[in-house]
């Protein structure tokens, strides 16, 4: 009898949501994605789409399908979180103002119309505490994100959403510059080395912050058209735009749209993509994903990748030499280097066992090129048809999962085509980032997991070696794996490596809570033990590479950085007041090891402790506070 009332609550609740579902994005970084992953480890829904992010409505249909699945476990408390992400994804219609949204709504069944208007308020700070005072620091950032979204018909939805606000965050310079390379098109004689400036954010654990704006600030003594800046040392004015349209057919086996959004594409788990992974910048793109079958689909993306306005890293470093007397010539802006396209084609076949996707991806300046937009053309292929001068990438991942338990994965990444009989582990031309994990289901704790990965990004993997010749271009154009500044791949620096357990638990509807350990080994980019290949900036000559070799931990100064990390995150809608408080707690503690004499596989390595490279101890905490509705 409870279950056929379920049963029928259910079906009344799923009717209900449908009318006001839509076909736009729900945002990466939203907790709603790690209830799908745990469900889906549970076997409780089909298999999740592999690229992300996901619409509304495919959310809800899984979140339906979570539901259903639910009763027949009699399991009120997963029932009760479950209805609360369903409630999520509706909006009454008319003026909420305590919800900060006004909607407005067309009910013609045959072309039903909604326009709904929305403004959210958000302020997080970050305070790192270090037993060297002079690193501590406090950064912030509050703003305003608003804009409208809706429907225009059951299968077509639009958004645009824009940031206003006010930040500051200091960085910290670390040691000398860093040399990057020398331009091919450089004359002889005259190869300066071009540097860039290693900074740190000590407001926050090592890779946790991800900025909301775009391109450039400005700091509030300078409000004007010469004003912009590359980073808010100081108190800033900054802004974003982000916008949507999406259509979705058949039941959602066609998803087709264009977008300027974070994406995170092949990835085992949260954060762990080593092509697209959901820390990469923002970028304009039109994307496809088209599901034939339940086991296979198909999905493609072309988008325009975006500059790195970054002169605090790199001012001075882009300039020309006189070929006639090899003075400096003149100095040019990020802009005139970083004019690429991004093109990436991902197949996926799925079992109840069995994962598998495999695919190519290519980072090409911009140009009239249609071949790599098209989906039935490899790009690897395609680009050997139209000439080598592009960055290609080849990548796979497999996934072997065990109902109700977990999952174990291991990806791939190969960004130089090289054989493995010719010395792979040695040579610094094999630029590839592998990683090998797993996933299991934590019982008794409503949609909690545990999670172990390890991941390892080779030297001048991301990068690419400078480039003159690229057709329709003069100047050098940089090529590497990057968008505004930023990896588009896996958040490591090259020549690193990383070991990361998590556990994460949403055991209640207003309750998410989360626990981390990393150990992450990074060759140094700064100061006179500083490891070739180990920035996003290195360039490695082409002319070069076939003789370089690498020794990880073994042929320079690596620093060790073992972070631990707790994270609260309530939400008050259980007191009817539409605010989030998002808490987290940790622990870092750095060490450095260098080498003495000539690199190699059996140089031994130690633990050093010197005026350039010291021990760092810190305790860093964040809290965010977000009024939004829901």
């Amino acid at each position: 009898m409870k279950k056929l009332l379920l049963s029928i609550l259910s079906l009344f609740f799923i009717t209900n949501i449908i009318v006001a579902q839509t076909n736009i994005s729900v945002d990466i970084n939203d907790p709603v994605y790690e209830i799908l992953r745990s469900a889906e480890n549970q076997n409780l829904c089909s298999t999740l789409s592999y690229a992300k992010p996901y619409t509304k409505s495919y959310i809800v249909s899984k979140l339906q399908e979570i539901l259903y699945n639910l009763e027949d476990l009699e399991d009120d408390k997963s029932i009760e979180i479950v209805k609360k992400y369903l409630n999520k994804f509706e909006y009454e219609e008319g003026l909420h103002l305590k919800e900060g949204y006004l909607k407005l709504e067309n009910k013609e069944l045959d072309n039903p119309a909604t326009f709904v208007f929305y403004n959210t308020f958000e302020l997080n700070i970050g305070a790192g505490l270090y037993k060297n005072s002079s690193q501590n620091s406090v950064g912030f950032e509050g703003y305003s994100r608003f804009g409208f979204m809706g429907d225009l018909s059951k299968n077509l939805s639009y958004n645009c959403t824009g940031y206003l606000g006010l930040t500051k965050m200091p960085l910290e310079k670390l040691g000398d510059d860093y040399n990057i390379g020398s331009w091919l098109y450089t004359p002889e004689g005259a190869q300066d080395p071009r540097t860039v400036t290693t900074y740190r954010n000590n407001s926050f654990l090592p890779y946790k912050y991800q900025k909301y704006w775009d391109g450039s600030c400005y700091y509030l003594s300078n409000i004007s058209g010469d004003g912009l800046e590359t980073w808010p040392q100081r108190i800033a004015l900054a802004f974003a735009m982000n916008g949507e349209i999406h259509a979705s057919f058949n039941n959602n086996s066609i998803e087709i749209g264009i977008a300027r959004q974070r994406r995170e594409w092949g990835a085992m788990d949260t954060d762990s993509s080593l092509i697209l992974n959901s820390h990469a910048r923002p970028f304009l793109a039109a994307e496809a994903t088209f599901t034939p079958f339940k086991f296979l689909s198909l999905s493609t993306l072309t988008g325009f990748l975006e500059m790195p306005n970054q002169d605090h890293i790199n001012d001075g470093a882009w300039y020309i030499i006189n070929e006639t007397d090899g003075t400096k010539a003149k100095d040019w802006e990020d802009g005139r280097f970083f004019q690429n396209n991004f093109s990436l084609i991902m197949l996926n076949l799925d079992s109840e066992h069995l994962h598998f996707d495999f695919g190519s991806t290519v980072v090409w300046p911009k140009r009239f090129e249609l071949g790599y937009a098209f989906p039935l053309i490899d790009n690897v292929i395609y680009q050997n048809n139209v000439g080598d001068n592009d960055n290609l990438a080849l990548f796979a991942d497999f996934k072997f999962k065990i109902p109700n338990i977990g999952s174990i994965w291991v990806s791939g990444y190969l960004d130089e085509i090289i054989s493995p009989t010719t010395k792979f582990w040695v040579m610094t031309r094999a630029m590839f980032a592998f990683q090998a994990g797993t996933k299991v289901n934590v019982p008794l704790i409503p949609f909690t997991t545990a999670s172990f990965r390890y991941t390892k990004v080779e030297p001048y993997c991301y990068t690419h070696h400078s480039i003159n010749y690229t057709p329709w271009y003069t100047q050098y154009i940089s090529e590497s794996y990057t968008n505004n500044g930023e990896c588009l791949g896996y958040y490591l620096a090259p020549n690193s490596d990383e070991f990361n357990f998590q556990l994460e638990s949403n055991p209640s509807p207003f309750l998410i809570l989360g626990f981390q350990y990393q150990l992450i080994r990074h060759g140094v980019d700064w100061g006179s033990g500083a490891v070739e290949g180990s920035n996003l900036y290195s360039e490695l000559h082409n002319k070069e590479r076939s003789t370089k070799t690498k020794y990880f931990l073994r042929d320079g100064t690596y620093e060790w950085s073992n972070v631990v990390s707790l994270r609260c995150s309530y939400n008050l809608r259980q007191f009817d007041i539409p605010v989030t408080i998002n808490a987290g707690l940790g622990y870092i503690y750095d060490w450095f090891t260098g080498i003495e004499g000539e690199k190699g596989k059996d140089t031994p390595y130690s633990k050093i402790n010197t005026d350039e490279y010291s021990e760092k101890h810190g305790v860093v905490f964040n809290l965010g506070i977000s009024v939004m509705f829901e």
